[in-house]
């Protein structure tokens, strides 16, 4: 079976695949029909790419049994989890209606009653299952569905953990969808009940202002937001809403755990208050009772004596003992001056050693690196700094199928190596799989040109940076990131650090200086000449360009990273891909159409013809006399048509998630038919496709693959 292509099949012996209504990064969703006990559900599939992964399906199985537990109103859910012919699945409750971020892309701005009572639903669903000590670790309106009588209930607990009584991270830290993650989430931290209180403030800030807090151009530079900046408050943007709503919205997204609401039913009292017009719970808490006097007039609390205050006697007229002078004898003087004389000695002695040994240790301040592979960000801090090591600033992110999402891949120096205490370590951390099916080659100690015709030759696409290296030969490659057996989509990029040579002499003496950083300058559209134009006078280089097929002009800029607005080192470089102009024409010549309305019309009928449509073969000049159309076959068939082409049409649905604007490329078994950039808003892309026999038809989204299928013509 295959989790691509199930409408059809039945399932478990009870479940009858109707039509996949959605796609994940991990699983495909199917409504189906329960035949025993005669009712809609929904499946999910774990996809097939990921059944060998041990790690995956074990999660994958948590989640349905972590889900199972839960039975409220306010969520979905989780009947039945099982397995059959390789493929994990797990039944679920149909919901029929749409998502609350379909419902938010709608209306816009929502009403302050109907957002508030819209968080109280969410909310009381996260309290559940806090309840059973279940954190959801990815709330967002993506993952909450919405009925006709607008009831919302809780989806998707992929990345949630059962936690047995404590709210640590269970088997490795949790990413959520980097709009509404924590930021104890966005720097690998420890998560609790909190973390989804901030993600449910996200939601309520986005019903009430029409967008999120923190929006940008990389999900890095959203999270280092989410870290780092300020929100602007939500009554800056609706100027409709009440101030006690705003203070909810603010609390509820406060930086610090400390600071937000420390449970939900604490948030959850602060709404109902809301709507019910009376004074909020939580600040009638932390307002003092006043004290009153016999006139009535409020005072201050009385005074309180402390433990160890002294008692103060009034009234003696006179202290309780006599101070006492006594006049020394020379001899005692004398033993004064030679303690103070010893004293000093001993202090000036031990401040010497004390010296030696500061000196002694800085003269051999080394430690050795431990391993880091597979922590988080956090955890390697602690443990980098725990050897007189630290963490360097810069952190580079790499895909990975086999570590952890937020979690460390590689690290220079590496573990063993021997360095000197403060040296700082240079992370490359893991943003998960592509998904894809191409294992990138080991090009590590080739020269950069080995390489490159490696990667290309793969079909995946390149970037270069050089940087000193005094092991590895100048022109050849230090590192890669993804490393060696990653799989990747087509025309993903294969970032290569190729060694300039040795650190030049002198360099190391030299008192560092502050590394100065600008801004990158906006290259789209330009020629491969202007974008380096460009570059120079910002003070940056342009690294090596690579060409990907596009609907935009032949030679002009359609990407570049870092992308525009970005801060980057002066003299660092930015990679760029140029349009390689459009996909070449098919080999094949498409079929007429017909002018007689009577041909042809109904919907998906096939359009046969004797036109030679073998590759690389030219029509027989007499083929065009007799290209009349043969009768339908109604997908019988290609009785004695071995070569008859067909028309269909492939449609791509542009997920919810996606950016304003995506890049859309369709495959047909290695030839791309259709390349270039749409909207969001147009929901979805088609493109005709004309051929004979089984096409492998893939979908990529700007750059990643999020659709295969293969299509019989």
């Amino acid at each position: 079976m295959n989790s691509e292509n199930l409408t059809g099949e039945m399932l478990g012996g009870r479940y009858e695949m109707l039509e996949k209504i959605g796609t994940g990064g991990m699983a495909t969703v199917y409504k189906a029909k329960d035949t025993l006990l005669n009712r809609f559900v929904a499946i999910k599939i774990l996809r097939d790419s990921l059944e060998d992964e041990e790690n995956v399906v074990k999660n994958f199985i948590h989640e349905a049994q972590a889900a199972a537990s839960l039975v409220h109103n306010n969520i979905v859910s989780v009947y039945d989890v099982g397995e059959e012919n390789g493929l994990n699945y797990m039944v679920m409750e149909y919901v029929d209606g749409i998502t609350l971020k379909q419902y938010i892309k709608e209306k816009g701005i929502l009403p302050w009653q109907e957002a508030c009572d819209f968080a109280i639903q969410i909310g009381q669903g996260i309290q559940e299952a806090h309840a059973q000590n279940i954190i959801h670790r990815d709330i967002k309106p993506q993952n909450i569905m919405m009925t006709k009588d607008k009831t919302l209930k809780v989806t998707d607990f992929g990345i949630a953990r059962a936690v047995a009584g404590e709210t640590n991270v269970v088997g490795g830290t949790a990413l959520g969808s980097v709009h509404y993650i924590s930021p104890e989430q966005a720097r690998g931290g420890y998560t609790d009940e909190r973390s989804d209180i901030y993600s449910l403030g996200i939601v309520l800030y986005e019903m009430l202002a029409g967008k999120v807090p923190f929006d940008g151009d990389s999900a890095v530079s959203i999270a280092l937001m989410h870290l780092e900046k300020d929100p602007v408050n939500v009554k800056c943007v609706n100027m409709d809403i009440s101030t006690d709503l705003a203070y909810v919205t603010m609390k509820a997204i406060s930086k610090s755990q400390n600071d937000r609401y420390q449970n939900v039913q604490e948030m959850l009292d602060d709404l109902h208050c809301i709507l019910a017009d009376e004074p909020l719970a939580s600040q009638e808490k932390l307002e003092p009772a006043p004290v009153e006097t016999e006139d009535g007039a409020a005072d201050e609390q009385p005074h309180e004596k402390r433990p160890d205050e002294p008692v103060i006697r009034e009234g003696t007229g006179r202290t309780s003992r006599k101070k006492v002078i006594q006049k020394k004898t020379e001899k005692q003087k004398k033993a004064d001056r030679t303690a103070t004389i010893m004293a000093i000695t001993t202090v000036i002695v031990i401040g010497l050693i004390g010296l030696g040994v500061y000196l002694f240790m800085n003269a051999r301040q080394e430690a050795e690196v431990p391993n880091l592979v597979n922590m988080t960000v956090e955890q390697a801090a602690v443990e980098a700094q725990s050897r007189g090591l630290k963490i360097a600033d810069e952190v580079e992110y790499s895909l990975s199928d086999i570590i952890a999402e937020n979690c460390i891949i590689s690290h220079e120096p590496q573990s063993g190596e021997i360095v000197r205490k403060d040296t700082p370590i240079k992370l490359v951390v893991s943003i998960g799989s592509s998904g894809g099916n191409i294992a990138v080659l080991d090009v590590k100690g080739k020269t950069a040109e080995e390489a490159i015709t490696m990667i290309l030759e793969q079909g995946l696409a390149y970037a270069i940076f050089e940087e000193n290296s005094d092991t590895v030969e100048a022109g050849k490659v230090i590192r890669q990131t993804p490393i060696a057996g990653t799989k990747l989509n087509r025309d993903d990029i294969v970032t290569l650090h190729v060694s300039k040579g040795k650190t030049e002499a002198g360099t190391a003496s030299q008192a560092p200086q502050t590394e100065q950083e600008v801004a990158v300058p906006s290259l789209i559209g330009l020629s491969r000449e202007q974008a380096e134009q460009t570059l120079t006078e910002n003070g940056l280089y342009l690294g090596t360009p690579t060409r990907k097929v596009s609907d935009s002009p032949e030679g002009s800029v359609i990407s570049q990273s870092p992308s525009f607005g970005n801060m980057a080192p002066k003299g660092s470089y930015v990679s760029i891909v140029l349009s390689a102009g459009p996909a070449p024409e098919p080999d094949y010549v498409p079929p007429q159409q017909e002018t007689n309305t009577e041909t042809n019309t109904e919907t998906n009928t096939e359009t046969n013809t004797e036109t030679n449509t073998e590759t690389n073969t030219e029509p027989e000049p007499e083929e065009p006399e007799n290209n009349e159309p043969e009768p339908e076959n109604n997908g019988g068939g290609d009785e004695g048509g071995g070569s008859e082409a067909t028309t269909k049409t492939f449609t791509v649905r542009i997920p919810e998630s996606a950016d304003d604007t995506v890049e859309v490329e369709i495959v047909a078994n290695g030839r791309t038919v259709h390349s270039g950039i749409h909207s969001k808003d147009e929901g979805s892309v088609s493109a005709t496709i004309t051929d004979s026999g089984p096409v492998t038809v893939q979908a990529y989204i700007d750059g990643a693959k999020v659709s295969e299928q293969t299509v019989d013509f």
